[in-house]
């Protein structure tokens, strides 16, 4: 069954939006793009391939209030494979390019340390300072963390 629903969300992104330019996108498609972000929850990584259509599906995860439910299907991938960092890290920032979800807390936050950890460090600061900058104070500890004078 996983891979039938991997199959179909391949087929949607290569015959429906990979040649799509963000501004042939009407509502419609923003929403499609936006459920189909819940499927995330059938990868069991993530990999060059599905790292584009997640990409495209995180700049419009705010409508129908999916955001959450994505950012804890990202929070699930982060350790499944050594480049997992990266993807997740670029994904994240484009969801920041149309909205600052702040729930759930909880996963963003592990994100954020996660990509510390695994050094990501710039695409963590990338993150936090986004917040930051939109008022958003949730990540301040993390970030003062890894930037401790030694």
């Amino acid at each position: 069954m996983r891979e039938i629903i991997i199959d179909f969300w391949r087929w949607v992104y290569e015959n429906k939006y990979k040649e799509k330019q963000q501004q042939q996108l009407n509502e419609e498609d923003k929403e499609i793009l936006s459920g189909l972000s819940k499927l995330t929850v059938f990868l069991e990584k993530i990999d060059r391939d599905n790292y584009e259509w997640l990409k495209l599906s995180a700049l419009y995860v705010h409508s129908d209030f999916n955001v959450p439910f994505f950012i804890k299907y990202l929070d699930n991938l982060k350790n499944k494979d050594k480049d997992a960092g990266k993807y997740i890290a670029k994904i994240f920032l484009e969801i920041l390019k149309n909205s600052t979800p702040d729930y759930d807390q909880k996963d963003i936050r592990s994100i954020v340390v996660y990509l510390y950890i695994s050094g990501f460090k710039e695409y963590a600061d990338d993150i936090c300072n986004i917040y930051g900058t939109r008022d958003f104070e949730f990540l301040r500890d993390i970030y003062e963390k890894y930037h401790q004078k030694q």
